[in-house]
């Protein structure tokens, strides 16, 4: 994407700059602390903990995702990933205090070095953010969609979260006659075209090419098929080139490794959730009618069904007058207990004993029920490869998306995963969930469906023929 911070040396700068702070950062606490007069003792207690300053300041940050630089990530994001990171750092340097019992830092020292090190941290942050956005991040760009398939929300979508990164010069709507329609000078005013993914791929190929002759950024939304090319196998055919191809799925080896690490984190997990669960026992039944447990059919591992555990969060019986129904927003049958359990994620808990069963793992793609499943087969034919791993208490879908996210963009969130498992992807997967559980929007229920003033100015769009086009969606994001 940005192609300064692609790579690799780059994030090996800012990393060593990252691990710079920390020892700056704790270097002037125990100045600030001690009145610039150390005692050895402490002086000491700081060399054996040296090394394992730095260790965590990379391993927490790489798990909150602080070193994709290429995703282009607004301060408020970096920002709420390094304050949790760093959380995550003072615990660490808790449990290591307690397992090696042979050196401490005083708190004082760890509280200033903690926002010390924020500061610093974000500052750096900032700096990048500013360069990707206004120095070499900020192009102007073209949006080529389908005329005939093109959806309105991701639409919409794409010219609001991507203002700050990409100034939208054009949005051309091309029907099938018009593929072909010449661009003209407009190719010459942009540089970066972003290609939806319902455009043929004979459009799109074609696209792609003349942008490359130009030197123009592409940004592409993978079709289905597209994503099927993540790490295939280039293979050989006597002196013929061709890519190996394989369903989604894990292999035995990942599939023992991820049942053991399953077993032992989800038993640590529901050990330290259990004064939680059991104050849900009690509180549930008395705060509405009903059963605290909430016991309903999903769909698993190769659309085998299992019951699905899960504390009560609606009134009663909710769906016996509507039948299967996705929660809205602000929706009247969640009890106000059930508000808050719902944006804690509490109500997820009793899946842990799912998991110990064996029904599901912690992370993977959500399950979901028979009715839901056949009408999104129905609309997604690559939906049924989801269902070629067991189903997850969290996934890559969940931290990366939100609850009203597509049942389409969903799908290919998490057949990235399945094409990219690794163990160390799960691990940064149950970090990202802390983000999850601690940001209320990303669970709440599906809007109503409403036409938004920009909505409408798109719709118009897509109804101009492609030569008016240009001048329309200037007027729209002028």
């Amino acid at each position: 994407m940005i192609r300064l911070f692609r790579f690799k040396s780059m994030k090996v700068f800012v990393l060593m700059l990252d691990c710079l702070f920390v020892y700056a950062s704790y270097l002037l606490a125990y100045k600030l602390i001690f009145q610039g007069d150390i005692p050895q003792q402490e002086w000491g207690s700081f060399l054996d903990y040296a090394p394992w300053l730095g260790l965590f300041t990379v391993v927490s940050y790489y798990m909150f995702y602080l070193y994709d630089f290429a995703g282009r990530q607004k301060p408020g994001t970096y920002l709420y990933n390094l304050v949790l990171a760093h959380l995550v750092f003072v615990v660490e340097l808790i449990v290591l205090n307690y397992w090696l019992k042979t050196f401490s830092l005083p708190r004082s020292v760890v509280i200033v070095a903690f926002f010390t090190q924020l500061l610093l941290t974000f500052g750096l942050r900032l700096l990048i953010f500013y360069i990707q956005s206004r120095g070499i991040g900020r192009k102007r760009a073209m949006v080529l969609v389908s005329r005939e398939h093109s959806d309105l929300s991701g639409l919409e979508q794409m010219l609001s979260k991507g203002s700050a990164w990409l100034d939208i010069q054009y949005v051309i709507a091309m029907g099938q006659d018009e593929e072909n329609t010449p661009l003209g000078s407009m190719w010459e005013s942009i540089d970066v075209v972003l290609l939806a993914h319902d455009l043929p791929a004979d459009t799109k190929s074609s696209l792609i090419r003349a942008a490359g002759t130009r030197q123009i950024e592409v940004l592409l939304i993978p079709d289905f098929y597209e994503l099927s090319l993540v790490n295939a196998e280039p293979q050989q055919l006597d002196d013929l080139m061709v890519y190996s191809i394989m369903p989604p799925h894990l292999t035995l080896i990942e599939r023992a490794m991820k049942r053991l690490v399953d077993l032992f984190i989800s038993s640590l997990l529901l050990l330290a959730a259990s004064p939680i669960m059991l104050l849900m026992f009690i509180l549930i039944p008395m705060t509405s009618r009903g059963k605290a447990l909430f016991v309903q059919e999903r769909i698993g591992l190769h659309e085998k069904p299992f019951h699905l555990l899960k504390f009560r969060s609606m009134i009663d019986n909710a769906e016996q007058s509507t039948g299967p129904v996705l929660a809205g927003d602000q929706d009247a049958r969640i009890t106000r207990l059930g508000q808050f359990i719902r944006a804690t994620r509490i109500d997820e808990l009793p899946q842990l004993i799912n998991v110990l069963r064996g029904d599901m793992s912690l992370v993977g793609p959500r399950p979901e029920r028979a009715f839901f499943i056949s009408m999104f087969k129905s609309e997604l034919p690559h939906y049924t490869y989801r269902l070629m791993v067991k189903p997850g208490l969290t996934g890559l879908a969940q931290v990366k998306a939100n609850y009203t996210t597509s049942p389409g963009d969903k799908l290919r969130y998490d057949l990235l995963y399945i094409k990219n498992y690794s163990p160390l992807l799960d691990l940064r997967i149950l970090f990202q969930t802390i983000m999850v559980v601690l940001k209320r929007e990303q669970s709440r229920g599906i809007m109503a469906e409403t036409k938004s003033a920009a909505g409408l100015g798109l719709e118009k769009i897509l109804n101009t023929t492609v030569p008016e086009l240009p001048a329309a969606s200037k007027r729209l994001h002028g």
